[in-house]
């Protein structure tokens, strides 16, 4: 009798052995796969979105041959600015195809550039236009960006990428000034610091109120935000670009796994003011969202500094962004605009 409890025993305890590398195995994949999920892979340039479909250019891969695009509709590009982009010029006779392959065989490095020609008398995509022919490209790259200004040694870098990719499509090429396009960058970057803003506006839930995240959720979906694979909830416009986005306030993403079993504590709406048209009117929106959420979960809405945020802050913070937008437009780059999301990217 001893030696079945014995026996019975050692099975049930090698079954919970294995019940539990099973699971730890299928935790630590669905992880991944959450992990995954939350990093985005996908590289555009959000200068071209608002005229162009496509993306500006397939990156350079190790082996293989890269894509051919035919010659499709004619898609309109914006003209070289030279106060916002360094422009290296590619002099001689090829087609987007023949760009195209010289991008893949001179192994570029550098991303976020627009390659653009003219067809007709009009400012095109030229590596979205297989079969066009062109006598000059223009490579352009941007002189800041969040990621900072550009510098000279960078300057000099990109011009010999471009030497090497001119080799191969037997062109000349003719790079900007550079001291001058360090100077631009230089005064961009001032600029920028100046108006790159974020507007946060806090709600706050009570520790023995706080909301489940699967119960918020559901809320903010009615509010039509959506999860994004970021791990933050998404105010969107028609045309699919961010409005604002609420997050965690301790800066967790939202997590499928946890929304059960996690209450939130705080959370926090972002309004990157340069990136949307209409900055005071997205503000209010905003503010009016996070008013319901305080209401309907019963939080409180706050400043960074937990003092409750009402209709006369609100009016000093409109008074502010107001001034901002102002500044962008005498700048030349309108909040919302094509080139301030490239900017501000």
């Amino acid at each position: 009798m001893m030696s079945e409890l014995r026996i019975m025993a050692g099975v049930s305890a090698l079954a919970l052995v294995v019940g539990v590398v099973l699971w730890g195995r299928w935790q630590e994949q669905r992880q991944q796969r959450l992990a995954r999920d939350l990093i985005p892979t996908s590289v555009h340039d959000p200068l071209l979105d608002e005229v162009s479909e496509v993306t500006v250019r397939e990156e350079p891969k190790l082996g293989g041959n890269p894509a051919s695009s035919d010659q499709g509709p004619v898609i309109s590009a914006q003209a070289p600015d030279l106060r916002f982009e360094y422009d290296v010029v590619l002099r001689g006779h090829f087609t987007g195809n023949d760009v195209r392959r010289a991008i893949h065989q001179s192994r570029l490095m550098t991303q976020g550039l627009r390659w653009i020609g003219q067809h007709q008398g009009q400012w095109v995509d030229v590596t979205t236009q297989g079969a066009m022919s062109f006598e000059q490209c223009h490579a352009l790259l941007p002189l800041v960006s969040r990621a900072g200004r550009i510098s000279e040694a960078r300057l000099t870098l990109f011009a010999d990428e471009m030497r090497a990719l001119a080799s191969h499509l037997g062109a000349t090429i003719e790079p900007g000034e550079m001291a001058q396009a360090v100077e631009r960058a230089h005064q961009l970057d001032r600029f920028c610091e100046q108006v790159d803003i974020i507007v946060g506006i806090n709600v706050h839930f009570s520790s023995i109120k706080s909301p489940l995240g699967s119960r918020l959720l559901k809320y903010l979906t009615q509010e039509g935000m959506v999860l994004g694979e970021d791990g933050g909830c998404h105010a969107r416009a028609v045309d699919g670009q961010d409005r604002f986005t609420l997050i965690r306030q301790d800066g967790a993403p939202f997590l499928p796994l946890n929304l059960d079993h996690e209450p939130i504590n705080a959370v926090t709406l972002l309004l990157e003011v340069v990136r949307v048209p209409d900055p005071v009117a997205v503000f209010r929106e905003m503010f009016a969202v996070a008013e319901r959420l305080a209401l309907v979960l019963e939080g409180e809405v706050v400043d960074d500094q937990g003092e409750r945020l009402g209709v006369r802050q609100c009016a000093t913070i409109e008074k502010q962004l107001t001034q901002v937008m102002g500044t962008l437009e005498v700048q030349g780059i309108p909040p919302g605009s094509a080139l301030a999301r490239r900017f501000f990217s």
